[in-house]
């Protein structure tokens, strides 16, 4: 079949009306996406006092109005929650700076991690980069780039891909479908346990296989530094007047048991204060706080009730502590 000029400049134009198309829609359908909405409550709420930044489990397990409640702020001037679901620390750095930028400028820095996040390399492909973490590819992403690693390859790729909304959020389309496929695969079977970020049972497969593995992963994290997107938030937090807070959150007591009791997290734990606590970064082993399982969602989160524990907790040990250090300065400058 012989096509003409205009045929093939026809659908050609065609195509690329309907990319165009595709671009807008998913442009717009994205607009209130989870990073978006968070971007969003930065901008309105400038005279935020704590500032939260995190993964999902200080998502999940910070409680603005428990915390605001034990520390005794006043209206208007407490506690937020900027924590972003199934993030790295490259993302959570973005989170602070876009917060500064947007003229707030809390007095506390609360990061909250679990396991060997603050060590592990961050080495990213473009297939990554979808869901939450799309945010690499709109908020500084030149900056953000000095941070992870991506082969010459996906650079390439992630050069073009940013410019389009329908690569940038694909994800968001593809967890439709995904949700769809999962509610027809339910039908005639036991329902399976959800909660706001998706399968319970999926997060049992972020754990370690077993002790042995996570001692030998733990002895090489001890022998090096954090990683940078870790010393920038230290770095960042502290030039913008605000205390920085390390929070090992709160985990199950079999995660307790089987890991964070064992001589090569201690041995750990100690080689992170070493090195932030020099700095005035105040770190708090949280991991112990709840011991009830049924306060957890899942292998790793919170649930509402065990949030508000944990919140209430937190907010009242951070205002102890002010309170001690007003009345002893000295012990408050043996931290800096």
């Amino acid at each position: 079949m012989i096509f003409s000029k205009s045929q093939f400049y026809y659908s050609l134009g065609a195509l690329l009306v309907i990319l165009l198309a595709l671009n807008v829609a998913v442009a717009y359908t994205t607009r209130d996406s989870v990073p978006r909405r968070q971007m969003a409550r930065a901008r309105h709420e400038p005279d935020t006092t704590v500032l939260a930044i995190g993964n999902s489990l200080i998502g999940a397990g910070f409680d603005e109005s428990a915390f605001d409640h034990a520390m005794r702020l006043p209206p208007g001037r407490g506690s937020l929650n900027l924590a972003l679901g199934g993030s790295s620390p490259v993302e959570q750095l973005l989170f602070l700076r876009y917060a500064l930028r947007n003229q707030i400028r809390p007095g506390m820095i609360v990061y909250g991690f679990y396991d060997l996040q603050l060590s592990t390399p961050i080495h990213f492909a473009t297939a990554d980069l979808i869901g939450n973490r799309a945010v690499l590819y709109y908020l500084e992403p030149e900056y953000a780039r000095k941070f992870y690693y991506l082969s010459l390859h996906d650079r390439v790729e992630f050069e073009i891909m940013r410019h389009f909304p329908i690569a940038v959020d694909r994800g968001a389309f593809w967890a439709k479908v995904e949700r769809a496929r999962r509610v027809i695969g339910q039908q005639g079977m036991p329902l399976e346990r959800t909660n706001q970020f998706g399968r319970a049972d999926d997060f049992s497969l972020l754990e370690w296989s077993n002790a042995e593995k996570f001692a030998q992963a733990c002895e090489r994290a001890t022998s090096v530094d954090l990683v940078s997107p870790v010393a920038e938030i230290v770095r960042q937090g502290a030039e913008a007047g605000a205390e920085i807070v390390f929070v090992e959150m709160p985990m199950p007591p079999a995660h307790v048991r089987s890991f964070y009791g064992t001589p090569a997290w201690e041995k750990y734990r100690e080689h992170v204060r070493g090195i932030v606590e020099p700095q005035g970064v105040r770190y708090i082993d949280a991991s112990q706080w709840i011991d009830d399982v049924s306060l957890f969602h899942d292998a790793l989160h919170l649930e509402n009730q065990g949030a508000v524990q944990f919140s209430q907790r937190l907010g009242e040990y951070l205002r102890n502590a002010k309170r001690l250090e007003t009345q002893n300065p000295d012990a408050a400058s043996s931290r800096r």
